[in-house]
Order: structure tokens, then sequence, then C-alpha cells
């Protein structure tokens, strides 16, 4: 008989229907506004200051150049600006370089290239004058 009435207690009425709750859906959408409101009215400000740069008679505008890219196919034939070159021509073209300093180079070899040809490269590269090399590769 107990058994019979807890189990009347717990047995759930086939006409109820299941409901969506709305409310904290609503709480949650609420404190999102009022956060990105909140957030805008600080930032923006900040995004759209109006500064008076102080002026120079002797300021210069510094231009990051991009580095020359010299590229060794599987042959060993050396390309730049998609134009096939020899080993000196590339030689006349750096050595024809001013503001050496300030250049840097890129070097896109084939991986079937031999170490030696990069080498080679590498040597016309530092007799013109250019110290500043990179070896370009790609992540395993």
């Amino acid at each position: 008989m107990k058994l019979c009435k807890l189990l009347i207690l717990f047995h759930e009425d086939e006409h109820t229907k299941e409901e969506i709750q709305i409310v904290p859906m609503i709480d949650v959408m609420l404190f999102l506004l009022v956060f990105f409101m909140v957030y805008t009215i600080n930032v923006i400000p900040m995004l759209v200051q109006e500064l008076k740069i102080p002026v120079s008679s002797t300021v210069e505008k510094i231009e990051k150049k991009e580095p020359i890219r010299v590229y060794i196919d599987k042959q060993g034939s050396i390309i730049l600006d998609n134009k096939n070159i020899g080993e000196e021509a590339l030689r006349a073209l750096l050595s024809a370089i001013d503001n050496k300093d300030e250049t840097s180079i890129l070097l896109i070899a084939d991986r079937e290239v031999s170490v030696q040809k990069i080498m080679d490269v590498i040597d016309i590269i530092k007799e013109a004058g250019i110290y500043k090399i990179g070896i370009s590769g790609e992540k395993k």
C-alpha cells in the first residue's frame, strides 16, 4: 500500500507539457547587452583620440622595405623577379644596390638543391656587401 502511494506520487501526469524557461535566457541576454554597452563606452573614445602630434622639419618617413626574394629551383637556376639569371647577373644586380645596410635578402631554395649551391649564392650575396640574409622554409 505504501509502495503504491509512493509510485503514484512520483508518477508524472501524461498531460503535462514541458516548458522552456525563458526568464533565465532573458537575464543572460540582458547581462550581455549591458556588458557590451559598458565596454564600448570605455573603448571607443580610446580608438578615436584626437592627438595633436608635434611637428618637426627634420622628420623622415620610415619605409619598411620588403626583402629581395632570390629563388633557386631544382636545377640550381637562380630566379629573381620571375627571370632566370645566372650567378654573374645576380652579382652585378646586388652590387648595384645603394644602401646595402638596409637591404635584406630572402633566399628560397627547392629542397632538392644541393647545399653547395645554396652556399655559393650566399657567398655571392655577402660579396656584394649584403649581410641580412634569410632562408625560407616550411613548417613540418
